[in-house]
């Protein structure tokens, strides 16, 4: 059964290149998700904007760390990835600026609620 995080990585793999990314000439980013006792490991590599996805346990130039559960909500739009990191819930290490560029492929934050939108008409 598919999940949150799998169609996620999945997405990115299909996705093949994301122009937001073009600032990195060459990076990766490994997430170690956790859940029962086992880690999954998704390897997300970029060059110039060029997605690559595959599940390898070693490499990265950072590294993201998280709970499943955690994971899947950063993954469906339910909780922003830098939230979550300055909660505890999820760790990195690595690259500042790759995280600074990374995170972009995520899900925008959650809505506020009933706050409306500036530059949006009710």
């Amino acid at each position: 059964m598919a999940d949150a995080t799998e169609d996620f990585f999945h997405g990115l793999a299909r996705r093949g290149h994301d122009r937001r990314l073009r600032a990195i000439d060459e990076g990766s980013v490994r997430f170690d998700i956790s859940r029962e006792g086992r880690t999954d490991h998704w390897l997300v590599s970029i060059d110039k904007g060029d997605i690559r996805v595959t599940e390898e346990a070693t490499g990265g130039d950072a590294v993201v760390e998280a709970d499943r559960a955690v994971f899947d909500r950063i993954a469906s739009g339910e909780a922003y990835f830098l939230t979550t990191v300055l909660r505890g819930e999820a760790s990195v290490a690595g690259s500042p600026r790759l995280f600074a560029t990374v995170r972009r492929l995520f899900p925008p934050p959650p809505s506020s609620g009933g706050a409306a939108t500036p530059g949006r008409r009710p």
